[in-house]
């Protein structure tokens, strides 16, 4: 049976520094388990990379800040840390196209920096001792150390049990950003996210694994905003009022949506500011719908040049229905209980066919008698964008 211990005391009990510990550890698994099972790995706040080039050489820095890392342990740069190009030179990931003079520095490979916590002894006190040792170290640094990758090189994957608290190991790193060396002895340039072909995957921010979220206050607001609340930043707010809606718009400082150019109602009335286009290109969206019988040309939408349809530059979706009228018998016919079978609904070019069966099923042997017969249809008419 798997177990979790969590420490219990007592009156009287003489406490060792490994009943401490445990209680230590308990507290630090439980946490872990938390930012790993409930969160996405990646950058909490702070930790960007800036250049500074005032005194005439390229010079990069770590923010500080925290990042949580795939065994939930916080990473944790409490001051600016400078960069190192020579760690860069010594750590083997430079390749032939950093140093190739024939290379356009724009055309340099970016290389990933990662941050690592790493558990270190701290330094032990003058006068630590005990019984029959010597000085000990009373306390352990949660230190973070740079590292950097080869271009495109992942942050790497630890495997974890579901028991285990936040681990101490090289492999646990977070992407922060990219560096550029400058192809002699320094970096060039650095970023979160770089522009590259092909598309270079930005540092992660830290995320959320829920099925469920719940806004106790009654409104749930999404703000793209990573720095705070600013104005007109675009929001998605679900809110329980007015019989319950979804809106998207622009926010203000204090939270409310100062522009809502799309809502919709739990009734499901949408109400749209802009214009509906199509994915495929320029041009728009048609809709049509009614209903046409055997023989016919399908109606196109108004607005819809038939030329440009058979020259594929308007693209034709369409849905037939056969209509289920409520007549007795076929026309013409009296006496008799009869059953209806539409056995051709089909579209040709833009031609429709449409026919019926109808059965005596009181003279089953008789032939059954074939009409022409009438289909409901909806057509969507997007235009399709040049060269495709």
């Amino acid at each position: 049976m798997a177990e979790i211990t969590r420490p219990r005391f007592y009156e009287g009990q003489v406490l060792r520094a490994a009943d401490l510990d445990l209680a230590q550890d308990y507290a630090r698994g439980t946490a872990a388990r938390h930012e790993r099972y409930l969160h996405t790995p990646g950058i909490a706040t702070g930790l960007a990379l800036t250049v500074d080039d005032s005194t005439g050489s390229v010079q990069v820095v770590l923010s500080p800040g925290m990042a949580i890392d795939e065994t939930g342990r916080q990473v944790v740069v409490d001051r600016a840390l400078p960069l190192s190009p020579e760690d860069l030179d010594s750590q083997g990931v430079l390749i032939p196209s950093d140093t190739d003079s024939g290379v356009k520095q724009d055309d340099r490979p970016w290389h990933p920096v990662f941050v690592t916590g790493l558990d270190k002894a701290a330094t032990a006190a003058a006068m630590s001792t005990a019984c029959g040792a010597g000085a000990q170290a009373g306390g352990t640094t949660e230190a973070v150390v740079i590292t950097y990758g080869r271009p495109g090189e992942p942050a790497g994957d630890v495997a974890m049990e579901v028991t285990d608290g936040p681990e101490s190991t090289d492999a646990a790193r977070v992407l922060v950003g990219y560096v550029q060396w400058d192809g002699l002895d320094n970096f060039a340039a650095a970023s979160r996210v770089p522009h590259g072909d092909p598309p270079i995957l930005p540092a992660p921010f830290a995320g959320v694994r829920a099925d469920e979220v719940v806004a106790r206050g009654g409104a749930l607001a999404l703000r793209a905003d990573q720095d705070g609340m600013h104005a007109k930043m675009p929001a998605l707010v679900i809110d329980a009022g007015n019989g319950g809606e979804m809106r998207f718009g622009l926010q203000d400082a204090q939270g409310a949506l100062v522009s809502t150019v799309f809502s919709v109602s739990a009734a499901g009335d949408l109400t749209l500011s802009g214009a509906i286009s199509s994915t495929s290109g320029s041009g728009g969206l048609w809709i049509e719908s009614g209903t046409v019988t055997d023989g016919m040309l399908l109606p196109l939408p108004a607005g819809v040049d038939a030329d440009k349809v058979a020259q594929n530059k308007i693209a034709l979706h369409v849905a037939l229905t056969p209509r289920r009228l409520a007549e007795a018998r076929p026309p013409g016919q009296v006496g008799g209980t009869w059953l209806k079978d539409t056995f051709e609904c089909r579209l040709e070019g833009r031609r429709v066919f449409v026919r019926e069966r109808w059965f005596d099923t009181t003279a089953m042997s008789a032939a059954p008698v074939v009409l022409t017969g009438a289909c409901d249809y909806v057509v969507v008419a997007a235009a399709v964008g040049a060269g495709s």
